[in-house]
């Protein structure tokens, strides 16, 4: 049987992720000039109620796998239900979000079939030839980009999130199918005994309207206080850069950057930061950016719309004090 179509797997966190809009939106593109279909992949338990919506957001049709067995994520049970999907429907290319979650189902998938896996895609387009898909994502902390092509069926890759703009629902028409993974005990090994939700400011980190981010300027963990100091006079949320991440001074999953998270608050403090390109991928698009930083060449100053020079460890405390009378 022939590959065709373009398999987009969605994520399901209270409900469908941001990202697989986006994703789904890409997919309906490819799909329209390959002449093919989108095929919307969705696993869990209860998620046969996202159908209407996903077609609505350019799907032809949506593959339901709905099992209790896939209600949290497990590696081994859903890389089960997958590889099923992708041997009954021969899909040409697949496109995930890149979450933690779904890295880890796509390098598994990718390792069990012994397929091309590309990570952290920023752009998907297809050759002159349209046989081909070039897979785009940054590298050297995203100094260039690489085209990448893989040579194997199916085609497939991860999305960053916020790369692509998801479509306007509208009116349309398309096919469910419900589909049987067979999970048994055999693909759980683990019991997850229960979960614990994260705290508002990670969930918020997006949404908010003033986000304060610290960097290697800070020079120690004890000195994070300052930014929590200003965050709490502003009532922003806080986030750093990667380095800071690698450090452990904030979650792993928490810094902003090309490879992490994006945000475009209304203000953006960018204190102790030097401006790498691989941050700046990720808050670029902030209405306001308030660099302070001690290097009159600073990179961040590039990008920002008012710069401070001077040290952070004098400016940053009269900041706070400042205003704090004004509030």
């Amino acid at each position: 049987m022939e590959h065709k179509n373009i398999l987009s797997v969605v994520e399901i966190k209270e409900g469908v992720t941001k990202t697989s809009y986006q994703i789904l939106a890409k997919a309906r593109e490819i799909a329209d000039e390959l002449e093919q279909e989108v095929y919307a992949l969705v696993m869990g338990s209860d998620v046969k109620q996202y159908s209407d919506d996903l077609i609505a957001h350019g799907a032809d049709k949506v593959v339901v796998v709905d099992n209790h067995d896939l209600k949290q994520y497990r590696t081994l049970s859903y890389t089960k239900a997958f590889d099923k999907v992708l041997d009954e429907f021969k899909p040409f290319a697949v496109m995930l979000p890149a979450s933690q979650n779904m890295r880890d189902l796509g390098g598994r998938i990718a390792a069990r079939r012994k397929i091309g896996l590309v990570a952290e895609c920023v752009q998907i387009l297809l050759n002159d030839e349209k046989n081909d898909i070039k897979w785009i994502r940054p590298t050297f902390d995203g100094q260039l980009y690489s085209d990448i092509r893989t040579n194997t069926l199916p085609q497939m890759g991860t999305v960053a999130e916020d790369v692509f703009k998801a479509l306007e629902p509208t009116e349309r028409t398309g096919e469910v199918i419900e589909f049987e993974a067979d999970i048994n005990m055999d693909d759980l090994l683990t019991e997850i005994l229960g979960s614990v939700k994260r705290g508002n400011s990670n969930l918020s980190l997006e949404d908010a309207k003033i986000v304060v981010a610290g960097g290697l300027g800070l020079k120690e963990p004890k000195n994070w206080h300052l930014i929590n100091e200003l965050a709490e006079v502003l009532g922003a949320a806080t986030t750093g850069t990667k380095p800071i991440s690698d450090q452990l001074w904030i979650p792993a999953d928490r810094y902003v950057g090309m490879s992490g998270r994006k945000v475009h608050p209304r203000l953006y403090f960018a204190i102790g930061i030097s401006g790498s390109v691989q941050h700046v991928q990720g808050m670029k698009d902030s209405d306001i950016i308030v660099a302070i930083n001690n290097d009159p060449d600073a990179a961040i100053f590039n990008v920002a719309h008012y710069g401070i020079v001077g040290d952070l460890f004098e400016v940053v405390p009269m900041l706070i004090e400042k205003l704090k009378k004004l509030v």
